[in-house]
Order: structure tokens, then C-alpha cells, then sequence
């Protein structure tokens, strides 16, 4: 992972998790999601890393410490800003992975998973994904007959057919960086939302032509994000399960 740099996205408040705490720092069985995330980047030999920070930002930084870039996004403009605001932070790799921050199960081995299989076809993009056996409100991988991507389309614009995918994109992406940052560039801002998504650079690395590769591992549950004390109470159980 020497040509490789990680961007975490940890800028977010997480109103719904009802702490004081932003909220990749809300302890998962006595350690802070963050920790547990930042430990498995860099048990999958990642050591170059930066976490993007917004609200309690300074408490965030004094949490993961010196050894990690900590770049701030002031305003929260959606996920393709964050990734931009970590830019100069990541300048120079050959690859770069993007996680959410809010994701205390995700593995060392299924990161590894990723970049083996990014490496070994060459796309453009390669993101985890999995069949989910509950139902969350993420964007849906739309494949052809023969098995590829050709989308990923976010929940709110599903139509009742897509509804009913139950594989799903998650936000854990490895990019090939020289192909990523022009294509960030073009990522439009949302007609509702006035924000722009990282998930929209699929599309136009599908349209200019570069492979979009997924790569599906056997536990959905790594791949879940937590934003409420249910989902935290949810995944120190799994913890517990072992």
C-alpha cells in the first residue's frame, strides 16, 4: 500500500446519535468508531491518512492525534466536498481509499479484499458491497445481465423496482487517484439538496469509459454505519458475537 492514501469522511454532527460527542467519536464498546475504523485502515497496510473534520473539529483532532492529516470542511457541502477538501492531504497518490467515518466494523481483510481486486482489474473505482439482510436507506448497485455495474442510484431516486435490490453501495470506495480528481471536478450539485455526492463519480467514470468494479464480501454487517444509540447498542452485540 506504499502508492496508497486513505481519506475518511468524519465530518459530520450526528444529531441522531443524541450525544455531545460528534459522532465517529461515540464509543463502540469502550473505544470511539473512529478508532476502531482508523485501526483496521491501517492493519490493511494503509498509513497515510486523512480525516476529514467539521463539527468538534478541534475535539476531533486532539482524538486521532498528529500522526493523521486532519483537514477541515467548514461548510457540509455533501460527500464529493469532503473527498475535495482532503485533496492537497492525499496529493501524489497512486490510489485513494475513501471510507465514512461512522463504520466501527469494517475489516482489515475486507480492505484488503478491495484493493486486491481494484489492482487486479484495474478500474477506475472499486467499492464494498454486500447483500444486506435488513434494510437501510443506501443507494442500490444496478448491474447487467452479465453481472457488471452499470449504476448506483441513491435510495431516494429508486424506482419501486430498484427499491427491491438488496445490494448495496456503502461509501467505502478505492479510486485510482489520477482518474478520480478530474472526474470530482464534474460531480454536479444535487437539484434538492444543493449538495454534492461522491456516489455521482460512478456514473461518470462509466460514461468517460473507466471500469467501475464491486466487490461483494460475506458479512454485510462491516459495511453498516451507525447513527442512532439503537445502531451502536445493534453493533457492540455483534462485537460481543465475535
Amino acid at each position: 500500500m506504499r502508492d496508497a492514501a486513505a481519506i475518511v469522511l468524519a465530518a459530520g454532527q450526528g444529531k441522531r446519535m443524541r450525544s455531545n460527542l460528534p459522532k465517529p467519536l461515540v464509543p463502540v464498546s469502550g473505544e470511539p468508531i473512529i478508532h476502531r475504523l482508523l485501526r483496521a485502515i491501517e492493519g490493511a497496510g494503509v498509513s497515510r491518512v486523512a480525516v476529514v473534520v467539521g463539527h468538534g473539529a478541534e475535539e476531533m483532532r486532539a482524538a486521532v492525534g498528529e500522526r493523521y492529516a486532519t483537514p477541515l470542511q467548514e461548510v457540509r457541502n455533501g460527500t464529493a466536498h469532503a473527498v475535495d477538501v482532503a485533496r492537497d492531504s492525499v496529493a501524489g497518490a497512486a490510489e485513494v481509499f475513501v471510507f465514512v467515518g461512522d463504520s466501527p466494523l469494517l475489516r482489515a481483510e475486507s480492505i484488503e479484499a478491495l484493493a486486491t481486486h481494484h489492482r487486479a482489474t484495474g478500474a477506475g473505482c472499486t467499492f464494498l458491497t454486500s447483500d444486506f439482510a435488513e434494510h437501510y436507506p443506501y443507494a442500490r448497485v444496478i448491474r447487467d445481465e452479465q453481472g457488471q455495474v452499470t449504476g448506483c442510484i441513491e435510495e431516494r431516486d429508486c424506482t419501486d423496482e430498484q427499491l427491491r435490490i438488496t445490494e448495496y453501495l456503502t461509501s467505502h470506495f478505492l479510486f485510482d487517484g489520477p482518474t478520480l480528481w478530474p472526474i470530482l471536478d464534474r460531480v454536479p450539485t444535487h437539484p434538492v439538496t444543493g449538495e454534492r455526492y461522491l456516489t455521482d463519480v460512478i456514473g461518470l467514470m462509466l460514461a468517460d469509459g473507466h471500469g467501475v468494479e464491486a466487490v461483494s464480501i460475506e458479512d454485510w454487517r462491516e459495511l453498516v454505519g451507525l447513527n442512532t444509540p439503537e445502531d451502536v447498542a445493534w453493533a457492540e452485540g455483534v462485537l460481543a458475537d465475535g
